[in-house]
């Protein structure tokens, strides 16, 4: 039948008619939309868009528990969602673009029923572009009396020329590195956007949280990311703050749409009178300071007039987490500014 599709449709007319509307499609050979349609349909045949019954049309099927493999539906669209609205988009419209690939999920057996591990690969797909991207997610939090163990790492690799071929989530994993953070997205294309965990090889005689983290995006790949989102961002002149701040909340929402994906919701203040709002189910930053929100910003250029502060605020903090009673602490070179 794909076949069939194949020759009677072509390039953006098969794109269209298939996934249409698309937002404002980017000028692409015809050979480069057939690709990416034919490439969509195939995954979505073979796993679930967002818009799907979860465990319907996947060849993996239902993975643990079943309602592990529901958060990940449930909070995806929920997220993306959220995003829908603020671009004033049609309900629904990047939410059938995202394709879960991969999910992996253990919930707590409590009433809260939040994640206590995950390994979790979503497929974007551009609503304007012949391109995709691809999202991982790796988690895992277990808390003790006296200590805690918490690690996680997210990373994306953006294609640019799709084959004409399904997704293949088994060919995903081995792209990545069986390994922590930081070095789990750092091969054959995958770029880390941000990553941390509980740093227990200090050596301590009492546990307690010293912590890792890094958001590691740059201006050029968040341009990357929302070029092949959304396509090219023009910007704006510097004298025209209303029309900058609109391009940086552009760039922000590009990332946080990366997140969604994976079910992360965070709501990332712009301006000074917004606050940052990190997910309340998942543990992006072990201590009580939003530097995931505040770097993403920054990575986006956005620099509110408090961030100066509560960067040294954080630091502080962490500082003084990890010394607690341990006088030979802050002799530690290595600790001094936590890889931050």
């Amino acid at each position: 039948m794909l076949q069939q599709l194949k020759i009677d449709l072509q390039g953006l007319e098969l794109a269209e008619h298939h996934f249409g509307p698309l937002l404002h499609p980017t000028c692409a050979t015809q050979n480069a939309w057939t690709n990416y349609s034919i490439n969509r349909l195939q995954t979505n045949k073979k796993y679930s868009t967002v818009v799907s019954a979860p465990g319907k049309g996947s060849e993996d099927g239902p993975r643990g528990d079943e309602s592990g493999e529901a958060w990940l539906f449930v909070n995806a669209k929920s997220c993306v969602s959220q995003i829908e609205k603020e671009m004033n988009l049609e309900h629904g419209t990047l939410q059938k673009c995202i394709t879960i690939v991969h999910n992996e999920m253990l919930l707590d057996a409590d009433e809260d029923s939040d994640p206590r591990s995950a390994d979790l690969t979503a497929r974007i797909y551009s609503p304007t572009a012949p391109m995709y991207i691809d999202v991982h997610f790796q988690y895992y939090l277990r808390s003790r009396v006296s200590s805690a163990q918490w690690f996680y790492s997210l990373g994306f690799k953006i294609h640019r020329r799709p084959s004409a071929t399904a997704g293949d989530a088994s060919v995903i994993k081995k792209e990545l590195r069986k390994a922590h953070p930081p070095d789990v997205h750092t091969r054959n294309g995958w770029q880390n956007l941000c990553w941390g965990y509980y740093d227990d090889s200090c050596g301590h005689k009492v546990w307690r949280p010293v912590e890792r983290g890094k958001v590691e995006l740059h201006e050029e790949s968040v341009l990357d990311i929302h070029e092949a989102l959304f396509g090219e961002l023009e910007k704006p002149a510097d004298t025209d703050s209303e029309a900058m701040l609109a391009y940086r909340r552009s760039l922000v929402r590009g990332i946080r749409l990366l997140l969604a994906a994976v079910g992360i919701s965070y709501n990332i203040a712009c301006t000074d009178d917004e606050r940052d709002n990190p997910p309340r189910n998942l543990t992006l930053e072990g201590l009580h300071d939003t530097w995931v929100g505040r770097r993403i910003r920054s990575a986006c250029g956005i620099q509110l007039d408090r961030d100066a502060e509560d960067e040294q605020t954080g630091i502080y903090l962490r500082r003084d987490q990890a010394r607690n009673e341990d006088d030979d602490f802050e002799d530690d070179k290595d600790n001094s500014d936590y890889d931050f």
